[in-house]
């Protein structure tokens, strides 16, 4: 068995084994277990368990071969500046555990990252986060046909039973979760053949079925963005079949059509949004440099609400209903700021790395379908508190490490033109249809290309990507110690040479 031959082979198993706590648990494990008295959720209990577990995989590769992700430098900042808030904030234990959470997201990512870069692991853990996801899935159609809750149905139609939320309480919540969900389970839809392909398809279908099924729009539109931007990524040509089949998708199910036509009232929830994003704006206003501390926003809102009374929004604490304004109340401007432009560049990625893999297929495809579901959760974060919900939070951290593990092996080499063969002969090809979408996809390429947001998402980012390999703590604590710089340059990184 070579995948089991060496010690860090062994290691990365190890590794992947921890990792499984998160994949399996946060999902079909929801509740708090009581230590101590402390409540703590599955994401406190698993997350470090993944991490420990990787660490005899980080010793055995050093920290050389860690693979660059390229998000530190936000990654820094974001960190940096909610911990100043922290301490400004009085350091208070839940923000200190808020700031531990968001801590260990960052170091989740290289966690996966180091996983993934081997191809038979990354595998294994699409499939693993895709059946349990599925199993979630399950769930939901058996709370359809038997309704026993009824949460958020304020302005829905007699026809529709109930919104789905599975294990995680709340269709919204479930809904930022499946939208991450339907892009690794798309990832194995692109790269797997046969029966496992078929059963990839059968779980994508019953995915987007539940997704619909949560009736959150916010989320719908937020994957159907990601989704052109994957198929942008893999063909133009695939765009139209893809909406016709999810148009389609939507009218076989009762209240959904209305449910998207409701976007625009706002005497609904979209206007009930609005009210909360002005109490937030108003937070942040109050205390614009470090904000109330992380994790403290009812404080914030409770403040902004009693200070601005105008606003009459009917209660005294509540989420922002958006992740970026909510967290920028929490730590300040700035750390707000930086937290977007972390979840930016690890959407960007996604970009740097398709300029780069040529003509590697499975690569190619799989980093589209990653993209797509970080770019989609992204944009769903600015209508929820998808950042804030960390049953649903952690897997966008875990997708961010899949992609970089798959693009590991890319990033020494250069841009290069993804070269197509348009077949002219085909009945697509002769067709009029398919001539002009010929004419306008060349055109706007050559557009594309020419422009200076190309040249910038095909740039290295800043830092290189190996801040944190290169950070001496890092080195002391895989076991490298204080002088193994020394030698450093004289090393090849075999993990991150281009496959033969």
């Amino acid at each position: 068995m070579s995948f089991w031959a060496t010690p860090a082979d062994r290691a990365g198993w190890l590794a992947l084994f921890g990792l499984s706590f998160v994949l399996v648990l946060v999902p079909l494990a929801p509740g708090r277990e009581v230590f101590a008295g402390v409540p703590l959720d599955k994401v406190i209990l698993s997350v470090p368990i993944a991490i420990l577990l990787a660490i005899p995989l980080l010793t055995k590769l050093g920290s050389l071969e860690l693979p660059r992700v390229g998000i530190e430098v936000p990654a820094f900042l974001f960190l940096g500046w909610a911990l100043v808030s922290a301490i400004f904030t009085g350091a208070q234990p839940e923000v200190l555990a808020t700031w531990s959470r968001y801590a260990a997201y960052i170091v989740l990512v290289y966690v996966v990252a180091t996983v993934a870069a081997e191809k038979t692991r990354l595998r294994v853990m699409s499939w693993i986060l895709a059946i349990a996801g599925s199993m979630t899935v399950a769930y939901s159609f058996y709370q359809y046909m038997y309704p026993t809750e009824f949460l958020g149905m304020q302005g829905m139609g007699a026809d529709v039973a109930t919104r789905v939320f599975s294990t995680f309480g709340n269709p919204n919540f479930y809904a930022e979760y499946l939208v991450l969900l339907i892009a690794v389970t798309l990832a194995l839809l692109f790269t797997e053949r046969g029966p496992l392909r078929g059963l990839a398809l059968l779980f994508v279908v019953a995915q987007v079925m539940a997704l619909l099924l949560t009736y959150t729009r916010g989320s719908w539109i937020a994957l159907a963005i990601g989704l052109a931007i994957a198929l942008l990524i893999i063909d133009s040509r695939l765009v139209l079949p893809f909406a016709i089949g999810g148009g389609s998708m939507m009218l076989l199910f009762p209240g959904v059509a209305e449910r998207m036509i409701s976007l625009v009232a706002l005497e609904g929830s979209a206007g009930f949004r609005l009210g909360l994003w002005r109490v937030a704006g108003d937070a942040i206003t109050e205390r614009p440099l470090f904000g109330i501390g992380a994790g403290r926003f009812y404080d914030a809102f409770t403040s902004a609400v009693l200070t601005n009374p105008e606003h009459n929004v009917g209660f005294l604490f509540y989420g922002a209903h958006q992740s970026y304004f909510q967290l920028a109340a929490e730590i300040g401007i700035i750390g707000g700021l930086a937290f977007a432009w972390l979840v930016f560049k690890t959407c960007r990625m996604g970009a740097f790395y398709t300029v780069r893999m040529g003509g590697d297929t499975k690569a190619r495809l799989f980093n589209a379908a990653m993209t797509a579901g970080l770019v989609a959760f992204a944009l769903n974060a600015f209508t929820s508190n998808a950042f804030q919900h960390p049953q649903a939070a952690v897997f966008f951290f875990v997708l961010a490490g899949m992609q970089a593990g798959n693009g590991s092996r890319f990033w020494e080499l250069a841009p290069k033109e993804r070269v197509t063969h348009p077949n002219r002969d085909s009945l697509w090809g002769r067709s009029l249809l398919g001539r002009a979408h010929s004419a306008i996809d060349s055109a706007l390429t050559a557009m594309w290309k020419a422009s200076w947001i190309s040249r910038m998402l095909a740039k290295e980012p800043l830092g290189g990507g190996r801040l944190l390999a290169d950070a001496w703590v890092i080195r002391v604590l895989i076991g490298e110690g204080a002088g193994a710089s020394s030698d450093r340059t004289s090393r090849t990184d075999e993990t991150l040479a281009p496959a033969k």
